[in-house]
């Protein structure tokens, strides 16, 4: 039975769990605590995507402190292997003597496992408690979880009047080096990063993590991909150049059987992948199943505003990550990073909740998850 001891300690794990929020997603946010004689001597959560979880961190904060201890999770243990080991097989190791944890794992498929693991582990399990607060944490993994795709984080860099180049096709770094960095931070936590043929065409791009050290946690590069409904992309584009098996680029067409399709798919590490719509454009939605079927849990889009707005448009958008740099365009043909939403009316307009912001260099940062209009 749970004590109003238990549930203040759940509280402060839950204040602990949301400090990763904007950086687990989908993962759900988890805090935990470990208690040993009335006094926490250990405390942690999950920090990001891919990262180690909160019981490991906290376990890992407790030392040799946590045999005989208590564990207070806001969820139920992972109890299968994923990114990182199964938590209970920590707890188990680390020898507590009783766990305590407030939500029920949602996946059906986990939901229970954890605790009667550790129940035929011999430890004290309470638990679901169920908290306001720890219910809240789990609201956009609840929203994912049923979609079976992946979850898409829509990243741009504007200037103030909210232009993301001085015209079409005239790209260049808009934002500052820090927040170059933060970029390259969130492709290393990603397993795909795509953009639309306009932004191939325009920049170029490598799509790369590029940050010291490369990748967090030793995860590979993330996958390429481009959406190209005329297969337009160039096959001396760098995407096409320095794709490999083991960093691939995977190409969504509405046009697969031409001859540059066939020149392209004979390139080593390029998948040409028809995904055709009924408009004779990509369907966003056979992507999304193909890059799922592929073991993408995390993409982001890094332009244009045509691809951006197709996904908005489609309901497929979950975060949004915009830069906001110091700088003024306003011109005529300056493009824009949404375009083509068919939101006409502001109660249709979908609205960013919570949302974060913050300076980075002379830059602005503004994280948001994507809740539909009511």
């Amino acid at each position: 039975m749970s004590s109003a001891a238990d549930r203040a300690l759940l509280l402060e794990a839950a204040a602990l769990a949301a400090r990763g929020r904007f950086r687990v997603e989908p993962n759900p946010l988890v805090g935990a605590l470990v208690v040993s004689e009335g006094r926490v001597v250990g405390r942690g959560w999950h920090r990001a995507y891919g990262g180690p979880h909160a019981e490991v961190e906290a376990l890992r904060a407790a030392g040799p402190r946590a045999r005989g201890a208590t564990a207070y999770v806001t969820l139920e243990p992972c109890s299968t292997h994923g990114k990182t080991p199964p938590c209970v097989e920590a707890l188990v190791r680390a020898r507590v003597a009783r766990v305590v944890y407030a939500e029920r794992d949602p996946n059906p498929a986990h939901g229970g496992r954890a605790a009667r693991a550790l129940r035929a582990a011999g430890i004290r399990v309470d638990g679901p408690i169920g908290l306001d607060a720890t219910r809240a944490l789990l609201a956009p993994f609840r929203r994912w979880l049923p979609a079976g795709r992946p979850w898409v984080v829509a990243k741009w860099a504007m200037s103030m009047d909210g232009r993301t180049s001085p015209a079409e096709g005239e790209g260049g770094a808009l934002s500052g080096t820090r927040a170059a960095r933060l970029v390259h931070d969130l492709r290393g936590r990603v397993e795909a990063v795509a953009v639309g043929v306009g932004t191939v065409l325009a920049d170029d791009p490598r799509l790369t993590c590029r940050r010291p050290g490369g990748p967090p946690h030793g995860r590979p590069q993330p996958i390429a991909v481009v959406f190209d409904s005329a297969l337009r992309t160039p096959l001396e584009a760098n995407v096409v150049r320095e794709s490999s098996p083991a960093r691939p680029l995977l190409l969504f067409t509405a046009r697969p059987r031409t001859a540059k399709a066939a020149a392209l798919a004979a390139l080593p590490g390029v998948a040409v992948i028809p995904a055709a719509g009924a408009d004779g454009r990509v369907d966003l939605t056979l992507a999304l199943d193909a890059l799922h079927a592929v073991g993408v849990r995390r993409l982001l889009l890094e332009g244009g505003g045509t691809l951006a707005g197709a996904f908005l448009r489609e309901g497929l958008v979950d975060q949004v990550a915009a830069l906001v740099a110091p700088r003024l365009l306003g011109g005529r043909d300056a493009p824009l990073p949404l375009v083509a939403t068919g939101i006409d009316d502001l109660a249709d307009a979908p609205r960013l909740d919570p949302l974060r912001v913050r300076r980075v260099g002379d830059d602005v940062w503004i994280d948001g998850l994507v809740v539909a209009s009511a």
